[in-house]
């Protein structure tokens, strides 16, 4: 018989294997980093279909794949406009095809993929392209989603309490909310140490927002798979479940920072993210 490893060991060994690669590839190049997006957003596609749809490789997979792929190349050419809408222009073709066969709530859930995971994707190859410090950018988001969720995981499970949103994520308590908001806080602040261009204390200040978007991606997706009935959205990541379930944070938290860096200062989003006087 094959020896038997706890839970948090499996958990543990897959996610330094998940950061060493996001690591290794978003450092290399924003080339390489789009290659890795590639490789989560077709995760994504099959991922959606069998939550919501119940098959994986199906026509519209190969539509959603299509658009946001698309997109994501778009992007690292220059031009994230295009990557924009050639993503509704996906969602669109998708929610057609669907609705011939059925009815167009059921559409919709099948399109909403192509955005769910095509406009995150945008964002973060948007976000790596500025040559200054897209780079710093980007690590600077996972620092704060992945502090955020193993704060959240680690006070969750040590304090315990009331819980956060019951009908949602029954193991989702306060204790890990606050713990995982703190947490993230604190890397925040760390991480503008090294920047002595930006304010610490306001870096700080936008971790916890960031925080609460993670956190909010979270519960999304934990909503989303109630309505489903699944408990993961596969199985592709050992101790962890799927890649939906692994990235819900940094899909909200990739909305934010773009909608921040195309607010402040679009030819620079990843010094709009970190450079605060």
């Amino acid at each position: 018989m094959g020896r038997s490893y706890p839970e948090w060991v499996i958990r543990v060994n897959s996610a330094l294997v998940l950061v060493a690669l996001a690591l290794a590839l978003t450092y290399v190049s924003s080339r390489t980093f789009a290659v890795l997006i590639t490789l989560f957003i077709t995760a994504m596609a099959w991922e959606w279909g069998r939550l919501v749809r119940g098959r994986g490789f199906d026509l519209v997979f190969f539509i959603q794949l299509a658009a946001t792929a698309i997109g994501a190349w778009t992007t690292v050419e220059g031009c994230p406009g295009c990557a924009l809408f050639i993503v509704v222009l996906g969602t669109m073709a998708v929610f057609l095809i669907r609705s011939l066969s059925v009815s167009a709530a059921e559409a919709w859930w099948s399109a909403g993929g192509v955005y769910y995971a095509g406009f995150p994707a945008i964002a973060l190859i948007w976000i790596r392209g500025d040559e200054q410090y897209g780079l710093l950018a980007i690590l600077y988001i996972f620092a704060i989603v992945w502090t955020t969720d193993t704060a959240a995981y680690v006070f969750g499970r040590l304090i315990g309490g009331p819980k956060l949103a019951p009908r949602i994520s029954p193991k989702k308590t306060w204790s890990g909310f606050l713990g995982g908001t703190l947490c993230a806080a604190c890397a925040g602040g760390l991480f503008a140490l090294w920047m002595p261009e930006t304010n610490v204390l306001k870096l700080a200040a936008l971790s916890v927002v960031l925080a609460f978007a993670a956190q909010f991606g979270d519960l999304g997706e934990s909503a989303l798979k109630r309505l489903f009935s699944a408990k993961d959205s596969s199985g592709l990541i050992p101790g962890h479940g799927g890649v939906l379930d692994r990235i819900d944070g940094l899909i909200f938290v990739a909305f934010a920072a773009a909608l921040l860096g195309w607010a402040l200062d679009p030819a620079q989003p990843g010094r709009a993210l970190l450079i605060w006087s």
